[in-house]
């Protein structure tokens, strides 16, 4: 892992720290939980979009550790977000049980 998804990794652990797992639910029940988070700085290029990817599949590989069953996964984005204007914002709703 390069020094960047190092850094995106450590920054979805203390997200899912912080804010998702106060929200998770074990009841047995089906929930979801909404990520909102952002694209690569520059993303103008063809590739994995390895930020988004190691953030969420961070989140999940903690939910998962933390006894949740992933159900479903979905997604939206949004052009022109961000400060600049020059970022995709992502919605992931993440059902699980």
């Amino acid at each position: 892992m390069g020094m960047f998804t190092n850094n995106q990794k450590n920054s979805a652990e203390d997200i899912y720290i912080k804010n998702v797992k106060p929200l998770i639910k074990h009841d047995g029940m089906t929930h979801v939980v909404m990520i909102n988070s952002f694209s690569k700085w520059i993303n103008q290029i063809f590739g994995a979009e390895d930020k988004y990817t190691t953030q969420i599949d961070s989140i999940l590989t903690n939910m998962q550790n933390d006894d949740c069953e992933i159900l479903d996964i979905k997604f939206d984005s949004l052009k022109n977000q961000g400060m600049f204007k020059d970022m995709e914002g992502f919605h992931t709703l993440i059902t699980y049980k």
